[in-house]
């Protein structure tokens, strides 16, 4: 099988992290635990992004991701783009109920 481009691999990571329970659960922790959107978005994937260079270095031979890469940076990036949505996402909810208590 060919590889893909790169752009391909780049939008598989990004939706597959919607997908992974380890990444909602970091997520979820950083979307609502920290108060600043900013603050919790480069919390969020920058703790999927280390887990992931770490899982890549016991995982050499590119067995870690399922789907061919052009580089196993690609696939991280994504990873990591996905989890930055996610707590963005989990953030603006915990906004949205906050909000509603005080109503």
């Amino acid at each position: 099988m060919d590889s893909p481009n790169l752009f391909t691999a780049l939008a598989y990571y990004t939706v597959s992290g919607f997908l992974d329970p380890i990444q909602w659960l970091i997520s979820g922790l950083c979307g609502w635990s920290v108060e600043r959107l900013d603050q919790a978005m480069i919390a969020g994937a920058a703790m999927v992004s280390v887990l992931f260079i770490v899982l890549a270095w016991f995982y050499p031979d590119g067995k870690l991701f399922s789907f061919p890469t052009p580089h196993v940076g690609i696939a991280i990036l994504g990873k990591t783009i996905g989890a930055a949505v996610m707590t963005a996402l989990i953030h603006w909810l915990k906004q949205r109920q906050l909000n509603r208590k005080k109503s």
